[in-house]
């Protein structure tokens, strides 16, 4: 009987108690030169929870918690200018890390660790690096997630594009009515005359009732074209593309021009190529081709 009690006494003794952290005083004891919010860089701060599986503090007024990430050895909480990483290293401490995790706080139970002179013992050096070295995998790998994510939405995006591009020509009624300028823009497709057009052009629309006059800066016309958007067809994928630039004629001089139909690709301000809006954040850039479904335009 007498080695049954001695022996579970002795596991007692084996036993580590855990620390109540109830209203326990932590302080900034280590920390980097870079700077993240104030509350999480006091000089002081409340710890109500602090384990493996999360932690609770108050800093100033303000109270914050992180629960443990699922495959990590550490902590997340908080969001947006907030959101920040934790990392117990034992009852007594633990780090406190900006989301970028450019910016840390080490806190310890005892304040005296801060007049250590050994900074790898004080700003417990070793675990800082394993817990950063943690937290960059994390986030290497969201990164990848969100660039994943991103290839995943930009495709469905495209694939909604064609339709809204589509539906947007496919209602859209030419604001001028002219042969000539259209029988020239066929021409300029085409190439050299008596040449056999391989990707047919299904459709011209007009998006001004007007010729635009280019002038340079001394005022003397350059050339006048008219906006034009046109459908065509390529042989060898059976796909169907749309297309918008100026069409129009260079100035010859005194009021006259030439005949021949020539294209231009319409700028903005700045000098880029402009832009059409569309509905649902769509734009379609002068000069760039934009897949459209062949059977809104068959001939």
């Amino acid at each position: 009987m007498k080695i049954l009690i001695f022996a579970f006494f002795l596991s007692l003794l084996s036993v580590s108690p855990a620390i109540s952290q109830e209203g326990r005083a932590f302080y900034n004891v280590c920390q980097s030169n870079a700077e993240t919010i104030r509350d999480f860089q006091r000089d002081k701060i409340t710890v109500n929870t602090l384990d493996n599986a999360s932690i609770a503090f108050v800093s100033d007024i303000r109270p914050y918690s992180a629960q443990r990430v699922a495959g990590y050895d550490f902590l997340e909480g908080g969001k947006d200018e907030t959101h920040f990483y934790a990392r117990k290293v034992d009852n007594n401490s633990f780090f406190i890390a900006s989301a970028d995790f450019e910016a840390f706080a080490y806190y310890h139970a005892d304040r005296r660790k801060a007049d250590e002179s050994d900074k790898a013992s004080r700003c417990a050096v070793n675990d800082l690096n394993s817990f950063e070295s943690s937290v960059k995998l994390l986030l290497a790998k969201n990164k990848e997630i969100g660039k994943e994510r991103e290839k995943e939405n930009k495709k469905v995006f495209d694939a909604q594009t064609k339709g809204v591009v589509t539906n947007w020509i496919k209602n859209y009624k030419s604001k001028k009515v002219d042969p000539k300028l259209e029988k020239g823009i066929l021409a300029w497709w085409s190439g050299s005359p008596g040449a056999v057009v391989i990707n047919p052009i299904l459709q011209v629309y007009f998006l001004q009732p007007d010729f635009n006059y280019a002038r340079n800066e001394f005022g003397i016309v350059l050339n006048k074209t008219v906006d034009t958007l046109y459908v065509f067809k390529m042989k060898n994928d059976g796909k169907c593309y749309a297309v918008w630039r100026s069409f129009g004629y260079e100035s010859l001089g005194g009021g006259s021009f030439g005949n021949e139909v020539k294209d231009w690709v319409h700028r903005n301000n700045a000098g880029h190529p402009d832009i059409i809006r569309m509905a649902g954040n769509r734009e379609i850039e002068a000069g760039t081709q934009y897949e459209v479904d062949c059977s809104a335009f068959s001939k």
